[in-house]
Parts: C-alpha cells; sequence; structure tokens
C-alpha cells in the first residue's frame, strides 16, 4: 500500500527524517533526482537527439533539478539547465546540487526576464522542478512566465514532486499551473494529487520511494491509502483446484422491478465474471420471465409484489429462505422506492447476517432513516454516489480532505464500509482506515455501472474476500475494464456490459502481473 499524504505531513515527515542532518538531506535530494532522471530515460525514445531542459527554481525543488539535471549529463544526455533565481542566493542542499552540477563542467543559464526564457519547442522533454509542494497562490513574475513558456510549447513535461501551481491539498490547479505528462511525486503521493480538476495537470503518477525515517511518518499517522498491482492481486480470492460451485460462494442479488429488469441482469452477469460459485437473484414475479430468458446461468427467484411492481413487504419470508445457504447478499440494484419496499430493505438490514452489499435503491430506503443503519446484524458496505450521500447524510465535503474525513466520520459511527463512487472514489473501513482509488474514467458515466460495481462486490464477499478488499477489489475491477474497453470502443461508446466483458481479461492480467512481481 503507498501512503498518502498532506502537503504538511509531508513537510513534517521530511522535517523530522534531517533532522537538521545536511548530509542526510542531500542523499534525499539525490535518490529524488534519481527518480526523476530514471522518468525522463523512460520517456525518451533515442538518446542521441534528445533534448533535455530542466528548470529549476530557487528551493528544494529546484535543487531536485539540478541533481536530475546532473545524473542525466553524467549518462551522456543533451541537457540544458535553467534557474529561475540567483544562484548565488540558493542555499542548504539546493545549492550543493547546483554546485555539485557546476563541478561536473556543466553551466546553469539564469533567467533574469521573460525575454531570456528559451524557445521550449526546441526540446524534446522539459523537467519541471520550479515551485514544488506548498504553493498557496497564484504562480507570479518570472515563475508564471516560465510556466505559460513551457505549456504553450506542446512539449512533454516531466513535473518534479507536483506540477508547478498545483495545490497539493485540494488538487485545484492554481493559474498557471503546469501541465505535465508525468509526475515523478517524492516518497509519499499528495493526496490532492489524485483528485480533479488538477489531476488533469498531473499525467501519469510514478511515485519515487525515499528512506524516510519510521518515527516521523508513525508520527503524522496519514492513514490514507492507495493500493498497488501487488496489493490487489493479494485481495484476489483463492480458487479451490478440487472444489464445487459450493465452495466459491453462493451469492444473493434482490434486485429489479417492472421497467428495471436490466439493472438485475448486468449484476448478476458481473457476479458471475468475478467469479462466485452461483448466483441466485430474487425479482419481483412480472420481470422473472424476462431475467430467465436473458440470465442463462443464474438461478432466478420470483417474489411476492406490489402494484407498483416492486418487491413487497409481504415477500421477506421468501428473502429469508432464499438467504439461507448463501455467503453474500446485495440489495438495490433497479429494486425502486416504493414505500413498502425501502420498509423491506430497512427489515432486512437489521434480520440478515450475511455481508451486504447497499446499492442505489438499497441506499435510497434508508433517506430519513440513515440511524437505521446502525441495525445492522452483518458487515455492510454502501456504495454511494454523491447524490445518494447527499440524500443520506446531507451535502458532501468538496475539499478532499474534508470529504476523506467525512465519509471515514461516517464509517466508524455506524460500523459499515463505505466506498464512495467518483473519480477518484474513497474507501473507508470502520476501523478509520481511508483508501484513495483513482481507477477508471468518463467511460463509466453511464447508466448500469454501479449495478456492474454491486455484482463485483457482492461475487467478491462470497468468495470470503474481507469486506475491505472486496470494496477496494470491486472498485478496481470496474475501473480498469472501463479504461480497457474504451481503448478499443472509446470512453463515448462504452456501455455497462461491455464492462462486464472486459473483467476477465482485467483479472487476467492482474494474475499475470501479480505472479511476476512474486516471482
Amino acid at each position: 500500500m503507498h501512503l498518502n499524504c498532506t502537503t504538511e505531513q509531508i513537510r513534517a515527515i521530511d522535517s523530522g527524517t534531517i533532522n537538521g542532518d545536511y548530509e542526510k538531506g542531500y542523499k534525499l535530494m539525490n535518490a529524488a533526482a534519481q527518480g526523476i532522471a530514471d522518468a525522463v530515460v523512460d520517456a525518451i525514445d533515442k538518446k542521441e537527439s534528445a533534448r533535455i531542459a530542466v528548470f529549476c527554481g530557487k528551493g528544494n525543488n529546484g535543487g531536485d533539478g539540478f541533481a536530475a539535471a546532473r545524473i542525466l549529463h553524467d549518462n551522456g544526455y543533451d541537457v540544458a539547465c535553467y534557474a529561475l533565481c540567483k544562484c548565488d542566493d540558493l542555499q542548504n542542499e539546493a545549492k550543493r546540487a547546483y554546485d555539485d552540477y557546476i563541478a561536473a563542467g556543466n553551466t546553469v543559464i539564469e533567467i533574469v526576464d521573460k525575454e531570456a526564457l528559451p524557445d521550449c519547442k526546441k526540446f524534446s522533454l522539459v523537467v519541471d522542478a520550479l515551485l514544488g509542494n506548498g504553493l498557496k497562490g497564484n504562480p507570479e513574475g518570472l515563475y508564471a512566465d516560465a510556466i505559460n513558456c513551457i505549456n504553450k510549447s506542446h512539449v512533454n513535461v516531466i513535473a518534479a514532486d507536483t506540477p508547478s501551481g498545483l495545490d497539493n491539498n485540494t488538487g485545484i490547479p492554481f493559474s498557471p499551473c503546469i501541465d505535465a505528462q508525468i509526475t515523478v511525486t517524492m516518497g509519499f503521493p499528495k493526496i490532492g494529487l489524485y483528485f480533479y480538476p488538477g489531476r488533469s495537470n498531473v499525467g501519469r503518477l510514478k511515485i519515487q520511494p525515499l528512506d524516510y525515517d519510521k518515527a516521523s511518518i508513525e508520527k503524522e499517522k496519514p492513514g490514507i491509502y492507495t493500493p498497488d498491482v501487488h496489493d490487489l492481486y493479494k485481495m484476489l480470492p483463492s480458487r479451490h483446484a478440487a472444489g464445487s460451485k459450493h465452495d466459491h460462494g453462493l451469492t444473493l442479488l434482490l434486485c429489479g422491478s417492472r421497467g428495471m429488469s436490466g439493472s438485475a441482469a448486468l449484476a448478476s452477469l458481473a457476479a458471475q465474471r468475478v467469479g462466485c460459485g452461483m448466483t441466485h437473484c430474487a425479482v419481483p414475479v412480472s420481470i422473472a420471465d424476462i431475467l430467465s430468458v436473458k440470465l442463462t446461468e443464474t438461478v432466478v427467484h420470483s417474489l411476492w409484489e406490489n402494484e407498483a411492481g416492486a418487491v413487497s413487504i409481504n415477500a421477506i419470508e421468501q428473502i429469508h429462505m432464499l438467504a439461507d445457504g448463501k455467503q453474500a447478499m446485495c440489495i438495490g440494484p433497479g429494486l425502486g422506492h416504493e414505500i413498502g419496499t425501502s420498509k423491506l430493505v430497512r427489515e432486512l438490514v437489521r434480520s440478515v447476517s450475511l455481508p451486504l452489499v447497499l446499492d442505489a435503491d438499497g441506499l435510497n430506503a434508508f433517506k430519513g432513516y440513515a440511524d437505521e443503519l446502525e441495525n445492522h446484524i452483518g458487515e455492510i458496505i454502501i456504495t454511494p454516489h454523491r447524490g445518494e450521500w447527499a440524500r443520506l447524510f446531507g451535502p458532501l465535503e468538496q475539499e478532499p480532505l474534508k470529504m476523506i474525513n467525512q465519509v471515514k466520520t461516517i464509517s466508524i459511527k455506524f460500523g459499515i464500509t463505505i466506498l464512495l463512487k467518483g473519480n477518484p472514489s474513497i474507501c473507508a473501513s470502520p476501523d478509520g482506515t481511508v483508501y484513495i482509488l483513482p481507477f477508471g474514467n468518463s467511460a463509466l458515466a453511464k447508466a448500469g455501472s454501479g449495478d456492474v460495481l454491486s455484482g463485483c462486490i457482492v461475487s467478491l464477499l462470497a468468495q470470503d474476500a474481507v469486506v475491505r478488499d472486496a470494496a477496494i477489489l470491486g472498485a478496481y475491477l470496474l475501473g480498469q475494464a472501463g479504461v480497457i474497453a474504451s481503448q478499443c470502443l472509446s470512453e463515448y461508446s462504452v456501455i455497462a456490459s461491455d464492462v462486464i466483458d472486459t473483467i476477465p481479461l482485467v483479472i487476467q492480467q492482474l494474475i499475470v502481473k501479480g505472479r511476476q512481481i512474486n516471482a
């Protein structure tokens, strides 16, 4: 798991690690510079013809730039280094990085006014080491001029730690802000790098590990994580070579209503694709025949329905009997929000001990009754989007850190796992741990995506996945399937069934990558 930090936390961790030790600080700077240089080497096609510009500011971010320029020059790259300050005014580690660059036989061009800025179009790639972490307002003067100059050139940019001009706590870009294709963030990612609109400025995020002091990290207690491929691979439920369908979990989905049979079908198909042994779908009697035709591999059960074509509250004993012997249950997709049906949902939450996934109308049933979520007797994952969140818990905070703390508070209060859907999604566990999940793209902004997610999660739960892992891995499978499907069909044209069809490829790729890491 990657830790994520606020601007203030990373500063405290950095300061606590260095603790006045100049040599230790310079060692960290060189490690950061190596990450920048490695990213440049990976991005360059032909070393012989490549011309690289490194723009350095006056602080430690500029020091990272000087050190990266030295590493690149030492490895035979054609590097032009520009300083937006008087180099005699540099201090501490940044001054040493500059001195070492000069001592290696290099020169630095000091930019004293706008007219002295180079034409960046002549370079193959630009390294942005201007402002770094902790900016509080719009870049001004030469810094603003340099950012505009770089952006207007449309040359690929690698940002050191963060794109210059981005607020690392809020994810909001100041004006101007570097448009990077790659950002090499140092030590731990900063929370704002994951959130739009600034995430568009970040490009592809790479993490350069730094040897931070463990006590300094523990003192800050960030508690906000993002899983990597290895973590996700370990979350996959194990398969039993000699097992039967019963060994791989039986799911029950309570879904659908008149006119909403598609939600039930999507959730059921997704559950099957994610590996559970058998899927049972309980729907109102008026749509049971439709689902029986559409879902060849699903067991479809007819339930009592009311005049609106939604599941009747009188069906509760039928549902209890169907739940017997299952390993997980999903409630909500396409269920409708008729009063009796909503009452049924609330009653099931306090009477069914299975792990439950509540989505869509399974959540809407708690509008005005959010406190009744405390009555659950089994473990619960709720998967609200922003609108569903507002209906249950009130307006959602917009600033990332406030939003994260709000979701964390509700998770702890009700003892439930929350997967707040979005890009990124936020997963909060009742133990107070929070996960930022930067998976997916706009292809998933379509009807049915939430139903697919619910099916993924309940299938993982039925296979005995840890509740937190089921939420995280389900979000990954959905998000990555959206990304891969878009590569063939475009983000415009992907629909929910395309995402389901792509899930097997996502799982296969995850298995291959996970095994390679473990090899």
